[in-house]
């Protein structure tokens, strides 16, 4: 074992490293004149992809004119209305807007599987031992569990060398764990397995001393000192695995065109061992291709990047993904904390292709083990996308690229705009029911003032709503059945889905509102300057007490308490109309603690 000593940073890896320093310098989001292609690829977005973003926006756009109609009716604003009945159909409007966005996806992923095409935004080359490059696969750690992750790359190590594919990789884990304690344990758990794969494959270990930029920095230091020396990285969480197959797959991909800088895989998600895990991995695995595959569909060339399992082309991302650290403090300021999107919006301002693979199956991750620890993950997640709001109107990003980057932003506003509906709603209830009706006024006229409001017309919306927002997981499970039914399998694994999806849809009805109460106090929050942190993920969860789920859901609880009386006080239908959102917020600590459980075997 030998000791290589860079700048500030320790380098254990066998056998010896030598630096192969390439430069890696923080791109201009607002630079003045065009940008210089020299040898940059100049791919562009397919007509047929173009064609399938047009069909999507005018599928959403009529979706959402449909429902702001028929709300316009359910007002009866043709015979007036006051600003607050404006208010109400503008921010119902923009709230189910995302809704007709994602169905509108959903639909267009289903086609796309249904007419048996493959979902994939890029020709994808056969799996074959790679030759003529080299590709380096980063694990990147931050106060993880070293063991987990040394037992990943000795496995992976050993199904690379079953392929004949294992001296086209080298294996580099990246720390950025700052504590004495962590870093002395990782140590020992990474000399051990040097010791052990270090005449197989290379193998280097590394601790920053000082994190600087978080995640992204961390692989900004590996390019900036070993970059030069791989065509290729790959990065994976603590918590991702990849096949040797799929790997070999991807570089083979990559070397088959030279003009992609990045392509992104479709990690399914691993059943883990709770029952949240297990619910949360049925919902990824049923919806996630279908999903993947309409984004593919449309996106073309201009893909986006979810931070892990992708292999990337060192040269190109080194060249123009370095980020700029954004004036101000955080939340809204400094180090771009979501990296991911930003990045693959700079590959392709360049020129450059971002690819979407959905096909390929060896590629996989964990989900949170409970609802707590995805909210905190959540909250992390939503300040690094809001902040992309100032990086929306970077010069020379494409137009699908800030579509990328305003969906992040979209899909977690839009959560404060529903409990603003929800709000609204209970007022011009109470208005409605204060209001003296008088069908004939002072005025002369032939013609009564009727009530402004037509309860008929408000059901049917609830009902035709409720079809848009379940239209993606009846979709998902339409599909599931199409491929037990092409596989033959028996009546009891029908029967087993079956049961499965009906769990995931109420527990995911369940805790929706929960999750808008969570980002509507996010948001205000990060409107305050609160700053997240970065905190370390707990990847193996344990039971959460009842008194402890009721702890963390104080304020879910009450706020339910609060609309049930709010909605009670006014009238039985307003209860039926916020019966989904009070039963989810009031039952909150219960269902945490039940689903926080182990899957009994």
């Amino acid at each position: 074992m030998t000791e290589n000593a860079g700048a500030k940073d320790r380098w254990l890896a066998r056998p010896p490293l030598k630096a192969q320093p390439t430069e890696m310098n923080a791109q201009e989001l607002w630079y003045d004149g065009e940008l210089q292609q020299d040898n940059r690829p100049n791919v562009h977005d397919p007509l047929m992809s173009r064609i399938m973003g047009v069909a999507l926006l005018l599928t959403t756009i009529l979706t959402t004119f449909a429902f702001a109609s028929a709300l316009y009716n359910a007002l009866a604003l043709h015979n007036g209305g006051t600003p607050l009945h404006y208010l109400f159909l503008g921010l119902s409007t923009l709230a189910f807007a995302w809704v007709a966005f994602g169905a509108a996806n959903a639909f267009l992923g289903a086609c796309c599987l249904l007419a048996g095409t493959d979902g994939n935004s890029i020709v994808p080359a056969p799996a074959e031992a790679p030759t003529g490059s080299r590709t380096a696969l980063l694990f990147p750690v931050y106060h993880e569990d070293a063991r987990q992750i040394a037992a990943a790359i000795r496995d992976l190590v050993r199904d690379l060398e079953d392929k004949g594919a294992i001296e086209a990789f080298a294996f580099f884990v990246v720390s950025d764990s700052q504590t004495q304690e962590d870093r002395t344990a990782e140590r020992d758990i990474f000399r051990s397995l040097s010791r052990e794969i270090g005449g197989k494959v290379t193998f280097a270990y590394r601790n920053r001393a000082h994190n600087v930029g978080k995640k992204a920095g961390n692989i900004a230091d590996w390019i900036r000192t070993h970059g030069g020396g791989y065509d290729h990285f790959v990065v994976f969480d603590a918590d991702s695995v990849m096949s040797a197959e799929t790997l070999m797959q991807l570089v083979c991909t990559m070397q088959a065109h030279p003009d992609t800088a990045l392509i992104q895989t479709v990690p399914r998600l691993s059943p883990g061992h709770t029952k949240f895990s297990r619910l949360q991995a049925f919902a990824n695995n049923t919806l996630g291709p279908m999903s993947a595959a309409g984004l593919a569909a449309w996106q073309g060339a201009s893909g986006n990047y979810w931070g892990h399992n992708a292999i990337i082309r060192t040269r190109a991302f080194a060249e123009n993904a370095g980020l700029p650290v954004l004036p101000g403090n955080a939340p809204w300021g400094g180090h771009i904390q979501s990296h991911d999107f930003v990045e693959a919006a700079l590959l392709r301002r360049a020129g450059w292709r971002v690819a979407l693979l959905t096909s390929l199956d060896g590629t996989h991750e964990q989900s949170p083990p409970t609802f707590v620890e995805m909210a905190v993950r959540d909250r992390r997640w939503m300040q690094g996308n809001l902040q992309h709001a100032r990086i929306l109107g970077a010069r020379g990003l494409t137009a699908v690229s800030r579509l990328h980057l305003g969906m992040g932003i979209a899909s977690y506003v839009s959560s404060a705009l529903w409990l603003l509906v929800i709000l609204l709603g209970l007022w011009l209830i109470w208005i409605e029911q204060q209001r003296v009706v008088s069908y004939f006024d002072s005025t002369k006229s032939l013609f009564p003032n009727w009530p402004i409001y037509d309860p008929v017309a408000a059901l049917r919306l609830l009902l035709a709503t409720m079809a848009v927002v379940l239209l993606p997981k009846f979709l998902g499970l339409t599909l599931a059945l199409g491929q037990l039914s092409r596989d033959r399998q028996p009546l009891g694994r029908v029967g087993s889905l079956l049961s499965l999806w009906m769990v995931e849809l109420v527990h995911s009805v369940l805790v929706a509102p929960v999750t808008m109460l969570n980002h509507a106090r996010a948001l205000i929050q990060i409107l305050l300057r609160q700053d997240a942190g970065w905190k370390p993920q707990k990847r193996q969860g344990s039971i959460i007490s009842l008194t402890d789920a009721l702890r963390f859901h104080v304020v879910h609880v009450a706020v339910g308490v609060l609309l049930a009386g709010a909605a009670a006080s006014l009238s039985w239908y307003a209860v039926a109309w916020l019966l989904p959102v009070i039963i989810g917020l009031v039952l909150s600590p219960l269902v945490t603690w039940v689903t926080s459980h182990s899957i009994v075997p």
